[in-house]
Parts: structure tokens; C-alpha cells; sequence
């Protein structure tokens, strides 16, 4: 709102004499204009007597505009009603205090922008009568560091409570095959146990020492991709060949929940500038993946095709699904989706993390889409594909 419009009783107050005129009033001057706030000096009727360059500048007014102008015009329309209440109640009380005191306070350009205020109040008693010397603060840059601060403790408390999580997740990912690893120890140490029995006994310590190994291994991969330690060893790499190797990889845990898995045929050859160990670790981490949240007796699809120069990998289930809110999350470090009625998710929660970022050392991306829980989900990764070189390597 135009300031000339604001309030019309302020446009014809009479011209008064400055309270600061004479040797005084110039040295008031010189510290009014050297204060790195902006100050609007009051009557006591709420009319401005006096402003300092910085009040023009955080305005966008000038002085001019400003003199014998009720000080409401400095705010948003919404405070001004309460606000003169607010001013004649300090009139009645004149000691320098902050207005603040909690508040969320705004002011209003001329421009019609609001900005967060801090307002500090004095009083001043002049010969020609009571003031109120209204100091005021531009606030924007405190509050959004404010806002920085509340969100890096939220981060913060988030980031304590996935390490809780994470604990607790690998304690039980341990404690379940060295329980195993134990029960074995005492059947082979029994006397007249069998060979048979033994036979059993070995191949189950085979898993388990197995299964501890890649929980072993996944720490160890997070930890340098996210110190930068890992160094693809970059060759011409068949996506086929990839296949067949991350398929044999995801057998057990497809085998073992009774999954059907479809792989799709490869119309053409696709070949890429890849780690092709690291490539069927992207591969398979996802066939665990769907795995893992698919109930028994469901159907993983696996396809490869070539869209342009990008070589596009998918990998769909019929599983549980994802919820919306957790579409963005999936691939964050030990963030795992609830499974219903099964005990809860299995794993640390590292898989996808691994994906995501081998993936985006090859200068690719990795994407989930589903229509939410109970409609399955569908991971699609994307690389760079080259020529099929003259001398073919192979993963």
C-alpha cells in the first residue's frame, strides 16, 4: 500500500520544529546515521519525527515519505490495529525493552515485501516532549540460519536414530547364524554323530559363514563408496554375461521363496564401459531385493534394452510394493520398507545404498516407481552404452 494512502490524519499534522535542533542535535545526528540499524524515532502520538539512512534503505522509503507519518505504515496491514494498542500501552510504561519477546514480528517495504524484524524500544525525553526511539533489525539472514539449524537437528536426530536402528538390525543379522554356528559346533563335536548328520552340519556351516561374509562385505563396500575408495576397473563389459552372473548370485534366495523368475531375452548385444564385478553386484543386490519383498511364490521379471545410447536395466516384481512416501527414501542408507506379517524386513538395509551409488560411478541413475503397497515395484537403471568393441571382453 502506498504510503500517502495509509492513514489520512497523519497528511495533515503541522510541521513542528526538530527536538534535536542546535550543537546537540548534530552530534544525535552523526550517531542516528552511524547505527547499522534502522532507527524511527516516535512522538507520542505514533507520528514519525526522525529516520537514519539505514530505516530508507530496509524500507524503501525516503525520509521525506516517512516524516509526520504514523509508524503502523512500517508493517504488515494485518498487525497495525493491534499495534497502536500495543504503542500506547509502552507510552504508559517507557522503559527500553525489546518488542519481540518470543514474537514472530514482520515489516512491510514500501514495495509491499515483508521481511522478519527484530524491534528494540527506548525512550527518550527531549525538551519538546516524550520519544520513543524504535531501533530495528533485519532479521532474514538470522532466521534463515535459524531454519538451517532445525533442519541439520532434525537430520542429526534422524541420523542417531537410523545408527540405533542399524545396530539393533546388525546385532540380529549376527546373532541369528552364529546361533546356527554354535548349535553346528556341538553336533560335530557329539560323539557317534553320523556321517550323514555331519555332511548336513558342514554345508549348513557353509551358509551361514557365507551369509556373515556378505553382511561383512556390505559394510565394507559402503564404507568405501562413501570415502570415495572405490576404483572402478573400467573394461567393455556384455550385459548378458552381467545377467548370468547376478542371476546365479539372487538363485538361493529366489529358490529358497519359491519365486518365479523371468528373464527377458536380449533382442541385441548391449555392451558398456563398466567394472563388470561391480555391474553384477548392481544386478543382483536388485534380484535380492525383489526377492526379499515378494511373498513366497511370486514372480520377479528381469529385461535389458537399448534405448538410444542409454542401456536401460529393469527389474520388476509382483511384491509388496512401496509406499509413496518412501519412494525418495529407498535407496538412503539403512532404510529398509516394513513387511507386513513376515517379522520385518531382513538385512541392513544396505543393498539399494550400494546400487545407487555404483550406479552413479558409472555414470549412470537408478530410479523405483510403484503404485504403492500391495502393486509390486519396479527398479530401472540406466547407463551409458558403447559401441561393441573390435576384441569383446567379457565381464
Amino acid at each position: 500500500m502506498e504510503a500517502n494512502s495509509l492513514l489520512s490524519d497523519a497528511e495533515s499534522a503541522p510541521a513542528r520544529e526538530s527536538p534535536f535542533a542546535g550543537a546537540p542535535g548534530r552530534s544525535f545526528a552523526g550517531f542516528l546515521e552511524a547505527a547499522p540499524d534502522a532507527v524511527v524515532i516516535l512522538d507520542e502520538d505514533g507520528l514519525i519525527v526522525r529516520v537514519n539512512g539505514q530505516t530508507e534503505r530496509l524500507f524503501g522509503y525516503l525520509r521525506e515519505e516517512l516524516a509526520g507519518r504514523r509508524v503502523e505504515m512500517l508493517m504488515p496491514a494485518r498487525f497495525r490495529h493491534a499495534h497502536v494498542g500495543k504503542r500506547l500501552a509502552y507510552a504508559m510504561e517507557p522503559v527500553a525493552r525489546s518488542m519481540g519477546r518470543g514474537l514472530e514480528l514482520f515489516g512491510q517495504r514500501k514495495d509491499g515485501s515483508e521481511f522478519p524484524i527484530d524491534v528494540s524500544l527506548s525512550a527518550l525525553l527531549p525538551e519538546a516532549g516524550p520519544l520513543v526511539a524504535s531501533t530495528i533489525r533485519d532479521m532474514t539472514a538470522q532466521r534463515g540460519l535459524e531454519a538451517d539449524l532445525r533442519l541439520r537437528t532434525l537430520q542429526l536426530e534422524q541420523a542417531d536414530l537410523q545408527k540405533d536402528q542399524f545396530l539393533a538390525a546388525l546385532a540380529h543379522e549376527f546373532r541369528s547364524p552364529l546361533a546356527v554356528l554354535t548349535n553346528l559346533e556341538a553336533i560335530l563335536r557329539s560323539a557317534g554323530v553320523s556321517p550323514e548328520t555331519q555332511l548336513r552340519a558342514v554345508a549348513a556351516l557353509g551358509r551361514q559363514t557365507a551369509h556373515m561374509t556378505r553382511l561383512t562385505e556390505d559394510l565394507l563396500d559402503v564404507s568405501r563408496v562413501r570415502r570415495g575408495e572405490v576404483t572402478l576397473r573400467r573394461e567393455a563389459v556384455d550385459l548378458r554375461t552381467v545377467f548370468l552372473k547376478a542371476v546365479e548370485l539372487g538363485q538361493p534366495i529366489i529358490q529358497a521363496r519359491k519365486h518365479r523368475l523371468e528373464v527377458a531375452p536380449f533382442q541385441q548385444a548391449i555392451w558398456v564401459n563398466g567394472d563388470g564385478t561391480r555391474l553384477v553386484q548392481v544386478v543382483a543386490n536388485l534380484l535380492n531385493n525383489a526377492a526379499k519383498y515378494t511373498p513366497i511364490c511370486g514372480t520377479i521379471h528381469l529385461s535389458a534394452v537399448r534405448e538410444d545410447h542409454v542401456a536401460a536395466i529393469r527389474v520388476r516384481d509382483n511384491g509388496i510394493g512401496i509406499p509413496a512416501d518412501m519412494l525418495a527414501r529407498v535407496f538412503d542408507l539403512f532404510v529398509q520398507v516394513t513387511r507386513q506379517g513376515e517379522g520385518g524386513a531382513e538385512g541392513l538395509g544396505l543393498g539399494l545404498t550400494l546400487v545407487r551409488r555404483l550406479v552413479e560411478l558409472h555414470g549412470g541413475m537408478v530410479a523405483a516407481a510403484s503404485e504403492g503397497l500391495g502393486k509390486g515395484s519396479e527398479f530401472l537403471v540406466r547407463l551409458p552404452t558403447m559401441q561393441q568393441p573390435a576384441v569383446a571382453h567379457v565381464a
